[in-house]
């Protein structure tokens, strides 16, 4: 119990910690119509990250040292960086399309207005943040120095706490996103405008780390 406990708690400080998740999850949780929709997409990337600490983690007790662990994250790093820059552009190329939608409705020739499905982007996305470095820090190396029953809880309840976490991260997010003052179209896009240009700065620094270190 006090493993899992540990890991409940690891897991949820990790991925609210970590400039890198949120970067990743804010422009999808921006385009949320609701706080639901938002829990949802970070419930996503919860679960597709809790997946890849899984794997890495069965994968590194059932194989020790066989498995280059570190080389495994500074490529996993790599990737998570460009990434999240790809969330960064596609937010932007999101933004400008809810322009130019705002700007045919101005003029009586509006469309009907198409809302992403962020959750299978969130839920890829989550899942490379589960097989870089960092993860294997905070979700791996701990469960190493407990016994084997431990263990399992262990990584359980990390996997638990970074889905909860998550989920209610992005849900707040798109709950505030939602309660802002102004046309609710125009803010959605201005904030998803901000979250894109973060993402993609967060990403570009996370890429040059990664690999000149």
């Amino acid at each position: 119990m006090l493993a899992a406990l540990t890991g409940v708690l690891l897991g949820c400080w990790h991925v609210v910690s970590g400039p890198d998740h949120l970067a990743a999850i804010t422009p999808l949780a921006t385009e949320s119509e609701t706080e639901r929709d938002g829990a949802r997409v970070g419930f996503a990337w919860g679960l597709g990250h809790a997946s890849g600490v899984w794997l890495v983690g069965l994968l590194l007790l059932a194989f020790g040292s066989v498995i280059p662990l570190e080389l495994v994250g500074a490529w996993g790093e790599r990737v998570v960086g460009v990434a999240i820059i790809a969330v960064g552009a596609w937010g932007l190329w999101r933004a400008r399309g809810a322009a130019e939608h705002e700007h045919g409705h101005e003029h009586g020739h509006g469309h009907e207005h198409e809302h992403p499905r962020g959750g299978r982007s969130a839920l890829g996305i989550g899942l490379l943040h589960g097989v870089a470095g960092s993860s294997h820090l905070y979700g791996v190396l701990p469960a190493l120095a407990l016994t084997a029953g431990a263990r399992l809880s262990y990584l359980l309840g990390f996997g638990v706490g970074s889905i909860v976490a998550m989920g209610l991260f992005a849900g707040l997010f798109a709950a505030i996103v939602g309660r802002l003052p102004g046309s609710r179209e125009r803010v959605r896009r201005w904030v998803l405008v901000g979250a894109s240009i973060v993402a993609i700065v967060v990403g570009a620094i996370w890429l040059v780390l990664a690999t000149v270190g």
